[in-house]
Formats: C-alpha cells, structure tokens, sequence
C-alpha cells in the first residue's frame, strides 16, 4: 500500500513539475504590449526553426499561419471569443538565383533576401502583429489572448475551412490581457493561472 501512495505522490509531483515547465516555455515565446489603443503581440515558433530551414534548404515552398484568438474570461459560464486574426506569411526559394521570396500573404509586401535565416525568421517569428482594438475591449473584464501557428509545406493558395480539418495547428503559448494595469507601450509577459 505503501508503495502504490508513493509512486502515485511521484507521479503527481512530475507531471505537475512537466506541465510548470511547459507554462515557462510558453511564457518566452509570447508577449503582448498595448500601443495608440491597439493590442500588438509578438511570438515566436523557436521550436519550429530547424524544421523550416531543413525544408527551404532542400528547396522546398513554406507557408504559414499564424492565428491569434482573445477570449474574454468568464467565472461561471464558457470563455466568449472575441476576435480571431490569421495572419499568412510565404517563402519560396529561387534554386537558380539561389535567394528565397517571402511574401507576407495579409498585406502582400513581397521581398527577397540571400540568407536562408533571415527567411527561416520571417517564418518562425512574428513581431508587432496588431491583434485587437482596445476600444473593442471592455476595461473592467479578463482578456485571454492565445497563439497558434499552422505550418504547411509548398505553396498553400488559400486558407479555407478544409485547412483546418488537416492542421489543427500548434499551440505558441497565451498570455492574459490587463487592461487596467496596461500604460502605454508597457509590455506584458507570460502565463498567468487565472484563466
């Protein structure tokens, strides 16, 4: 009996210390900062990074998505969605010339660059990505605001409803939204328990 109390204490100790050490992971990878009455995130994939430069050094298309959801908190009932933004960003390599496009697929910049990292970044991170109007938010309420990034090789034309059933994505981390204790270009970190 004693043994069974004992490996079933351990257990409980290890899986609570694995899933603290997953929050903190998360918490590096996501922050989020209010500038002119806007919510800006920026987010990182740092585990994704050797994957796309395998795929664009072998010569292959890489499309991503990344999927930022605020939800407002909720005591006694469902979290209510407030607003969803899919943000789309491309590389495609040139073999000739050897330069890979990167085309951001929300706004339609399209650049080029020579370095194989600089297009593995452009991927794997987004940085200054305007999510939601502060105006949209009531002051007194919890916000939740979670990232998820949808990774596809080659050349992906449309992100419609079948994507989804697909790729369910990848979970980057959430960080609570405080509006009351937000200033101006204050920048809030991490995972918070309230949720």
């Amino acid at each position: 009996m004693f043994r069974i109390s004992f490996f079933l204490l351990n257990f409980m100790f290890f899986s609570f210390a694995a899933s603290a050490a997953e929050e903190l992971k998360e918490s590096e990878q996501i922050h989020t900062h209010i500038e002119a009455g806007v919510v800006y995130c920026d987010v990182q994939a740092l585990n994704h990074e050797a994957y796309f430069l395998n795929v664009l050094g072998a010569g292959s298309a890489m499309t991503v998505y990344w999927q930022f959801k605020v939800r407002k908190i909720s005591e006694y009932w469902i979290d209510q969605a407030v607003v969803t933004v899919r943000l789309g960003r491309q590389v495609i390599p040139d073999l000739v010339t050897k330069r890979w496009l990167m085309r951001d697929l929300s706004g339609g910049v399209v650049r080029y660059t020579a370095e194989i990292e600089e297009a593995m970044m452009f991927l794997s991170e987004m940085n200054h990505a305007a999510v939601v109007d502060v105006s949209v938010l009531d002051a007194n309420s919890k916000y939740w605001l979670e990232a998820k990034l949808y990774s596809y090789e080659g050349t992906l034309k449309e992100d419609g409803w079948w994507t989804s059933l697909i790729n369910w994505g990848e979970k980057m981390g959430s960080v609570a939204i405080n509006l009351n204790n937000d200033v101006v270009g204050e920048s809030v970190v991490g995972v918070t328990d309230e949720q």
